[in-house]
């Protein structure tokens, strides 16, 4: 065949200025650790135990990814595998993400973390709920309600269409009282950060945090997610097979809350930069100054005289060994990512069943790869009836929000009231209280007093209400 020279110069010019599809490259193969079997066999019995259809793990050892695994299935329809790229919504991990991007932000001289969020949001200056800092919202410390809304307004204007018409309903007790965990508190968080960038939350993430830290897939938007391997997420009744979530969730009011998609694998990297003091393949990716910030426990944690609340993380300790982490669930899925920063040691685990979270396995790795023996909680005294005084001192109601629980003294015996239902109570040593509800578990309430000693509030699950007059 002969070839026209002219034409054959005008291919190779059109092919050179011609964007060219990218190529998917496959992850860098990894090699075997010895506790890799172990691994493998308990995640195994985990979903078994759970009826979990898949899940995920990513392992940081010595600051470097040494395993990435999927197991299961994406979905229970089509079968499609679950693999080391296929991305899950890790529910309120989100929160460290959104924590790093704010960071960054202060590092950048944009932002000022102890200013009233009425200072970049104008539309609540002469409220009250004005008044707050972002420190606040970032450590659970502003006085906020929690709710968790999985079906909202969508399109990246929400945020802000949400956000600028909040009102002092929002309030259960005054700011800087008491750790209680508020979804809407970090929903705030994140359009302060978008209004101090001057641009949509999710752009200043992906800039900031996600495209810097090598996570090209990471995304907040389900349209995004939805053009690559992602998983659908599962529920239903605890023992039996689950069903696919329907509609997909989606509030997008509520991203910086709970709603980012990512691959533990990619996830395993943002760890790694946060272990590294912000340095990551040799580059500094975040400021090392917004790692600090991050990474300072500044809020003490009701039921522990450790633990307190960075931004976005929980600061605590297992023995003698530091460890920053954070939890996650959203309809359909549950995550975990637990970080040990002395060793430069990360577990990340994710699955799609949710409100059946697989457990033992960061366990299991910080003790096979690190070194860390799991600690077992201090035995706690026994159950005891409480005297006449402490009855008296307890008796009362406490809120927050919608939701309300009374303690009332009946035949000289403390009683738990909600709704229609009443139960026993009896205290544990003085500041646990342990609930028997007529079915199902012992359920317990932290007591969390005032300076003077009186209870001022009663917690739960992260969540604190606040006695009433």
């Amino acid at each position: 065949m002969k070839i026209d020279p002219a034409k054959a110069l005008a291919a190779l010019l059109f092919a050179l200025v011609t964007p060219q599809p990218a190529q998917s490259q496959a992850p860098a193969a990894l090699s075997t650790p010895v506790w890799a079997a172990a691994l493998d066999s308990a995640i195994a019995a985990e979903m078994t135990r759970t009826m979990t259809p898949g899940a995920q793990v990513a392992v940081v050892v010595d600051g470097k990814l040494v395993y990435s695994r999927g197991y299961g299935v994406a979905d229970i329809e089509s079968r499609r595998a679950v693999t080391e790229r296929t991305l899950f919504r890790v529910g309120s991990v989100t929160k460290m993400v959104t924590a790093a991007a704010l960071t960054q932000l202060v590092a950048e001289g944009k932002l000022d973390l102890q200013a009233p969020i009425s200072s970049y949001v104008p539309e609540l200056a002469g409220k009250r709920v004005g008044i707050v800092t972002t420190h606040q919202l970032l450590t659970h410390n502003a006085g906020w309600l929690d709710n968790a809304v999985p079906y909202g307004r969508m399109g990246e204007g929400a945020l802000g269409e949400v956000m600028r018409v909040v009102n002092d309903t929002l309030f259960f007790t005054e700011p800087g009282r008491v750790y209680s965990y508020s979804n809407p508190g970090y929903s705030m968080a994140g359009y302060v950060g978008e209004m101090a960038a001057k641009q949509r939350f999710g752009l200043t993430v992906d800039q900031l945090v996600l495209r810097k830290m090598g996570m090209p897939r990471a995304t907040f938007r389900p349209l995004e997610a939805m053009t690559q391997d992602f998983s659908q997420g599962h529920i239903g009744v605890l023992g039996q097979a689950g069903t696919i979530v329907r509609p997909f969730t989606e509030n997008t009011a509520q991203w910086t809350a709970g709603f980012l998609f990512a691959s533990a694998r990619e996830l395993a990297r943002f760890t790694m930069a946060l272990m590294d003091n912000g340095m990551l393949d040799g580059e500094r990716v975040m400021a090392a100054d917004a790692v600090r910030r991050m990474t300072t426990g500044h809020q003490a944690i009701p039921g522990t005289t450790t633990a307190r609340y960075g931004y976005g993380l929980n600061i605590g300790t297992v023995g003698t060994e530091r460890v920053w982490r954070h939890g996650g669930s959203i309809n359909g899925f549950d995550a975990n990512v637990s970080m040990f920063p002395d060793r430069k040691l990360a577990v990340i685990v994710f699955d799609n069943r949710g409100g059946a979270p697989i457990e033992g396995i960061t366990d299991l790795v910080a003790q096979r790869a690190g070194g860390i023996a799991p600690v077992l909680p201090p035995a706690l005294p026994a159950e005891r009836d409480a005297t006449a005084a402490e009855r008296a001192q307890l008796v009362g109601t406490y809120k927050m929000g919608n939701t309300t629980i009374v303690l009332t003294e009946q035949d000289g015996a403390l009683r738990f009231q909600q709704g229609g239902m009443t139960a026993p109570t009896r205290l544990v040593g003085d500041e646990r209280l342990v609930i028997v509800p007529p079915q199902g578990a012992k359920v317990t309430l932290l007591l969390v007093r005032g300076a003077n000693g009186r209870v001022e509030f009663v917690h739960q699950g992260g969540r604190s209400l606040a006695r009433q007059p």
